[in-house]
């Protein structure tokens, strides 16, 4: 049921375990859009910029949970490729307690402190309530996509990335029935669709976790695996610390440039979000790519296969310049099409939302080849252990993105804001692309012995 990455050739072995996940990314980004397009058509476009208002609010109080959870991936696949077991069960315990922590913690904020970040983003009063109340009912709920995040990195970190997406489109299921039994049938609005999306994730989590330990002899923990391994949990907190801080001050930019989104009004602001959901599904390749080749780097820096990773990372880039670009010619082509299946064709708002979405979707998938090569590359880093640079560059996406986001749209207004998160990703790629390439992360493999001396390096 493993997958051994450290085998084979690099381009299948990728392929063979991105399939599943880009799979699962479809049905991930299903998920995340059925209460776009079901309260756009059913309820309004008001509610969509509710949950649109929301969605870097969520984005920003889960990206610790979020940096913590990928780094047991890391850290375990390093384990599993080193053909070390007994580190890989310990992992797997610490891993346990920081979901449970987590999932605490959440819960308190979106209780608490909901609101108040609402208003701080200068939410519009018309959407405020709502938006505020999306929010703290996902995060009260949260314990549900804290373990599921959690279980399914342990399964891809060992190889297996097809029970993570069985679970995911049971979810998917669930939650699209659920949306459309709450909004329409109730008539709960954007409560309906908040509720809907926590109990599949709390469903899913649960499912998923109790298959793991049925059918994966190597997480079935024993009682001396439960003990604190003090300098293993702080091993996956160095990783996933480092992880969170970047995802959170990206979130602090996406919040930022949300402030700036909603002095323009509600019509700019459902544009934005119909326009964000379409990035989504076009990254959704590359952003995939980048989180299996992750594992796959980190299994073979772990064996110390140093010119499996090289190999394997010529043949990942070319493979996502590829559908990068195929991305950025079908949005040309296509995006109005899409925008429009997020709103209803009565809403009177509709032809106005579809312009502003326009100039944000031409304006982004020109650098979409820039976006998908920075998550690959800071992504391989990351999988073997390199948190240095990663970091630095979230710092220069940050800066860029928070610098240009006010200045441009003091010169241009809104279509000035479009710019700023394109422009960060070119930038923030260089101090990664330098970082790799001179090579200096395979003494990062300094800690694990070779598995065979005839082939490691």
């Amino acid at each position: 049921m493993t997958n051994d990455m450290t085998t084979g050739k690099p381009l299948k072995t990728i392929l063979f375990f991105l399939i599943p996940m880009l799979i699962g990314g479809i049905f991930q980004q299903f998920y995340n859009i059925t209460d776009t397009l079901i309260v756009g058509h059913v309820v309004g476009s008001r509610a969509l910029a509710a949950v649109g208002a929301s969605a870097s609010t969520s984005f920003f109080l889960l990206s610790v949970v979020t940096g913590l959870t990928n780094a047991f991936a890391i850290v375990i696949s390093q384990y599993f490729g080193a053909k070390d077991e007994k580190m890989v069960r310990k992992t797997t315990a610490s891993a346990v307690y920081i979901c449970v922590l987590s999932a605490l913690a959440l819960c308190l904020i979106g209780l608490f402190f909901s609101r108040p970040l609402m208003k701080l983003l200068q939410t519009p009063e018309d959407i405020l309530d709502d938006a505020a109340l999306y929010i703290q009912i996902c995060m009260v709920f949260s314990a549900g996509q804290v373990v599921y995040n959690g279980a399914a990195s342990i399964l891809r970190a060992v190889g297996d990335s097809k029970t993570p997406l069985y679970f995911l489109i049971l979810s998917t299921v669930l939650n699209v029935a659920l949306d459309l039994l709450f909004v329409i049938v109730f008539d709960m609005a954007v409560r309906g669709v908040a509720v809907a999306t926590v109990i599949a994730q709390i469903l899913s989590a649960v499912l998923c976790v109790i298959y793991m330990i049925r059918r994966f002899p190597i997480f079935r923990l024993k009682r001396s695996d439960w003990k604190l391994d003090l300098p293993n949990l702080l091993e996956i907190l160095k990783i996933g610390s480092s992880m969170s801080l970047q995802s959170i001050l990206l979130s602090v930019g996406d919040m930022t440039i949300n402030a700036v989104i909603n002095s323009y009004g509600t019509n700019v602001i459902a544009a934005y979000t119909a326009g964000l959901r379409v990035q989504q599904f076009a990254s959704l390749s590359s952003f995939n790519l980048a989180q299996a080749f992750a594992v796959y780097a980190g299994q073979n820096l772990g064996a110390r296969k140093f010119s499996r990773i090289r190999h394997g990372m010529r043949q990942a880039t070319f493979l996502c310049l590829g559908i990068t670009l195929l991305s950025t010619v079908i949005v040309f082509l296509f995006g109005d099409n899409i925008t429009r299946c997020f709103i209803s064709s009565s809403d009177p708002y509709l032809e106005e939302i579809v312009i502003y979405s326009r100039g944000f979707l031409r304006t982004t998938s020109l650098f979409y080849p820039f976006l998908g090569l920075i998550w690959l590359y800071n992504n391989a880093l990351r999988g073997m252990g390199d948190i240095v640079v990663p970091f630095l560059s979230s710092m220069i996406e940050l800066t860029v993105k928070v610098g240009l986001s006010l200045l441009f749209s003091f010169w241009f207004g809104y279509l000035g804001v479009w710019w700023a998160n394109p422009i960060a990703w070119a930038l923030g790629l260089v101090p990664s692309l330098i970082r790799y390439y001179r090579r200096r992360w395979m003494a990062l493999a300094d800690r694990f012995a070779p598995i065979d001396p005839d082939i490691a390096e």
